[in-house]
C-alpha cells in the first residue's frame, strides 16, 4: 500500500511538471501529446528554484540558448553561484530506473540526451552573488542533436552555491526543466543563420582594428571563431601576400605566414598572433588582409573547400608629412593630443608625510595622429620653494617610445608628501614633449590635483572628579580640557561618560581649532553602587570635514556607594550629649531655696546682734 501511494504521488508531480511546461500552442491537441515521464528525487527542495517561464522551444540540429533563472530560496546570501548542463553520464544515471533499499522506484525516465557533445556544452557559467530571495538569469548554449524526434525532453541543470557563512564549502543541486524540440523545414533565409552549418568561421570578432605608424612594427592578433555546431579538425590559416605596397603594407621577411591552430570546437575562439614590420613607403589608409582557412570535417577526413575571409589593418604612412612644405608654420601642422585619461593613488587617501604611488593613464586622444619619443615630466606644486611631493629616487620623468591614435599608457611614480603641508588639494603639472609626423618636439602640459589629509590629533589635560565618591542619587562634577594638537579643525567634539554605576551623560564641546582648547564641565549622576574598580569609560568623539566620526577612548575613576540609613533610637548618640528641655529657674532650684532662706535669716540675726554689741562697747570707750 505504501509503495502504491508514493508511486501515485510521483506520477501526479511529474504530470503537473509536464503540463506546466507545455507551450500554449500545444494545448490544442492534448490527446496526441507524448510528454516524457520524469520523476526526480531532489528537484522539489526549498533551497534552489529554477524559473523558466514559458517552456523553451528548440529546433533539431540547431544551435540555441536555454534561458534559466536561478532563484535563491533561502534567507542567506550566496556569494558564489554557478550553473551548467549535466553531462550525458550524469543525465543517464539521474533518470535511469533505480531502486532504493526498500525496493521503491524513485526515478524513471522516458527521454534521450538531446544535445551534441561539445567542449562548451558542460561549461560552468558563473552567476556571482545572488541575494536571499532574489534571482539571476543565465543563458546555457547548446547544439541540439539532428536525429531527435519532435516532442518534450528533460534537461538536467546543475546549480552550485556557496553562502556567506559556509567557509569555502559549496553545495550542488540537480534541477529538471522541460524543453520542446521541434523540426523546422530548411529555407534559404534559415540556412544563413549562425550555427546551421556544420563548420563556419568568423574573423576579427570583438576586437578593434589594429593600427600602427609606418616606422613601427605592428604586433597584433586575429580572433578566429568556429560558428558551426561541429568541431573543425586540423585547421590551417593562410595569409595571402602581395608585392604591391598598395595592397599589402607589410614587409615579407618570412617564407610563409601560415598559422596552424589545430582543432577548433563549436563556438571556440582562438587567437592568431602576428608581428609584421610596416613598409617605409606604405601610405596612410586601411588595408584588407585576405586569409584562406582550411579544415577537415572529420578527424581523419579530407580537407574541405577553403573558406576565404578578410581582416583589416590601419597604417599611418609618410604621405601626410610630405603634404606640407618645410616652411609651414606651427598652426599649419597637426600634432597628437595627449591627455590624462584617468589616475589613481595607492593608498587612495594620502596623509601628510606618507609615501604613496601615483598611477596616471595617459591617452593619445587623436584619431589619426601618432606620437613618438614622448617625455613626461612631473612637476608638483611648491610651498615656500619646496615641492609638496618629492620622488623617492629623485627622478620625476618617464619616457614612452610611442602612442598610437587612441592608445593609452600607464605611468607609475612613487612620491612622498610633505609632512607640513596643509590639508587641501595640490596640483601636479605633467609636462609633455613628443614628436608627431608633422610636428617635432611638440610641448604640451596637463594638470591633476591630489588631496593631502592631515591626521587629526588631540589630548586631554588633568581630569578632575569632585567628589570622586558619591552616593546613589548624588552627582559629581567632572572637568577637564581637550587640546587640539593637530593641524585640522575638529568638528562637533563631544565627551560621553558611560558606566554601570552612572547615568550615561553627553557633554557637547563644539568645534576646536588647531592649537586651541575646548573645556568639559558637566555633572554625572550615580544610579547604582560600584561593583568593580570604579573605572568610568570616557569617549571623546569628533568629526572631520566629511562628517566621518572618530572616537578616542579614555578612563576615569568614580565610586558610587549606597546611601547611609540611621535608626531613630541611635540618632545623635555620637554627639556625646543629650538634648534636654529648658526648665524654668524657680522650678529647677525651688527645693534648695527654702533651706537657704532659713540659713540666711539666722545669719542676718547673728550679724545684727554682733553689730549692736560693738556699737555699745565703743560708746563706753568714749565715756572712759
Amino acid at each position: 500500500m505504501k509503495k502504491w501511494v508514493k508511486a501515485s504521488v510521483l506520477f501526479v508531480m511529474s504530470a503537473l511538471l509536464a503540463v506546466g511546461g507545455v507551450p500554449s500552442a500545444a494545448f490544442a491537441d492534448e490527446a496526441d501529446m507524448e510528454v516524457p515521464r520524469v520523476y526526480h528525487k531532489d528537484d522539489d527542495n526549498g533551497i534552489v528554484r529554477l524559473v523558466i517561464g514559458k517552456t523553451p522551444t528548440v529546433a533539431v540540429g540547431r544551435s540555441t540558448s536555454i534561458s534559466v533563472s536561478v532563484k535563491n530560496a533561502t534567507d542567506r546570501n550566496w556569494i558564489e553561484t554557478e550553473a551548467w548542463i549535466a553531462t550525458e553520464k550524469e543525465y543517464q544515471e539521474y533518470y535511469d530506473e533505480t531502486e532504493e533499499e526498500d525496493g521503491e522506484i524513485v526515478k524513471t525516465m522516458n527521454a534521450t540526451y538531446p544535445f551534441e557533445i561539445t567542449d562548451s556544452l558542460n561549461k560552468h557559467y558563473k552567476m556571482g552573488h545572488i541575494k536571499a530571495g532574489e534571482r539571476k538569469t543565465v543563458n546555457l548554449k547548446v547544439n541540439v542533436k539532428k536525429n531527435l524526434k519532435e516532442g518534450y525532453y528533460p534537461v538536467l541543470i546543475c546549480v552550485s552555491k556557496r553562502a556567506q557563512d559556509e567557509d569555502g564549502l559549496s553545495s550542488a543541486f540537480y534541477k529538471t526543466v522541460m524543453i520542446w524540440v521541434e523540426i523546422k523545414e530548411s529555407s534559404t533565409s534559415e540556412s544563413s543563420e549562425e550555427g546551421t552549418e556544420p563548420v563556419g568561421f568568423v574573423l576579427g570578432e570583438n576586437q578593434s582594428t589594429p593600427q600602427a605608424n609606418y616606422t613601427d612594427v605592428m604586433n597584433f592578433a586575429v580572433n578566429l571563431r568556429n560558428t558551426g555546431y561541429k568541431t573543425a579538425y586540423d585547421v590551417r590559416v593562410e595569409m595571402e601576400l602581395s608585392e604591391d605596397t598598395t595592397k599589402f603594407p607589410f614587409e615579407i621577411n618570412d617564407g610563409n605566414y601560415d598559422r596552424w591552430p589545430g582543432n577548433i570546437n563549436p563556438d571556440q575562439t582562438v587567437e592568431l598572433a602576428y608581428s609584421m614590420a610596416i613598409r617605409e613607403k606604405a601610405k596612410t589608409g586601411y588595408y584588407p588582409i585576405k586569409f584562406k582557412i582550411r579544415y577537415r570535417e572529420e578527424e581523419n577526413g579530407s580537407f574541405a573547400a577553403p573558406i576565404e575571409d578578410t581582416f583589416y589593418v590601419r597604417i599611418f604612412g609618410e604621405d601626410e608629412e610630405d603634404e606640407l612644405s618645410d616652411d609651414a608654420g606651427e598652426n599649419e601642422r597637426t600634432k597628437a593630443r595627449i591627455i590624462v585619461d584617468s589616475f589613481e593613488t595607492e593608498p587612495a587617501r594620502i596623509l601628510a608625510g606618507q609615501d604613496f604611488t601615483l598611477k596616471v593613464r595617459m591617452k593619445n586622444a587623436s584619431d589619426t595622429i601618432s606620437a613618438s619619443n614622448i617625455l613626461f615630466t612631473f612637476d608638483p606644486e611648491t610651498i615656500s620653494d619646496s615641492p609638496v611631493f618629492t620622488t623617492s629616487n629623485g627622478s620625476n620623468s618617464v619616457v614612452v617610445n610611442s602612442l598610437a591614435p587612441g592608445a593609452t599608457q600607464v605611468l607609475t611614480m612613487h612620491f612622498t608628501s610633505s609632512p607640513s603641508a596643509e590639508q587641501r588639494s595640490y596640483t601636479i603639472t605633467i609636462n609633455e614633449q613628443y614628436d608627431s609626423p608633422e610636428f617635432k618636439n611638440a610641448k604640451e602640459s596637463v594638470k591633476i590635483a591630489l588631496a593631502i589629509k592631515q591626521e587629526a590629533r588631540l589630548n586631554t589635560g588633568t581630569i578632575e572628579v569632585m567628589p570622586d565618591s558619591i552616593e546613589v542619587g548624588s552627582e559629581s562634577n567632572i572637568m577637564f580640557p581637550i587640546n587640539n594638537t593637530g593641524k585640522v579643525l575638529l568638528y562637533n567634539v563631544t565627551a560621553i561618560f558611560e558606566g554601570d554605576s552612572i547615568q550615561r551623560t553627553e557633554a557637547y564641546v563644539g568645534n576646536i581649532k588647531p592649537g586651541e582648547t575646548g573645556n568639559v564641565d558637566t555633572m554625572v549622576a550615580g544610579i547604582a553602587p560600584t561593583m568593580d574598580d570604579g573605572k568610568i569609560r570616557l569617549t571623546i568623539t569628533y568629526e572631520d570635514e566629511n562628517g566621518v566620526v572618530t572616537p578616542v577612548e579614555k578612563e576615569l575613576q568614580l565610586f558610587v556607594t549606597e546611601p547611609m540609613i540611621f535608626d531613630e533610637e541611635f540618632i545623635d548618640i555620637g554627639m556625646g550629649e543629650e538634648v534636654e528641655t529648658e526648665v524654668p529657674f524657680f522650678e529647677k532650684y525651688k527645693k534648695y531655696m527654702i533651706p537657704a532662706g532659713v540659713c540666711a535669716a539666722v545669719l542676718l540675726g547673728l550679724l545684727a546682734v554682733v553689730i549692736r554689741r560693738r556699737k555699745k562697747a565703743g560708746m563706753e570707750d568714749e565715756i572712759l
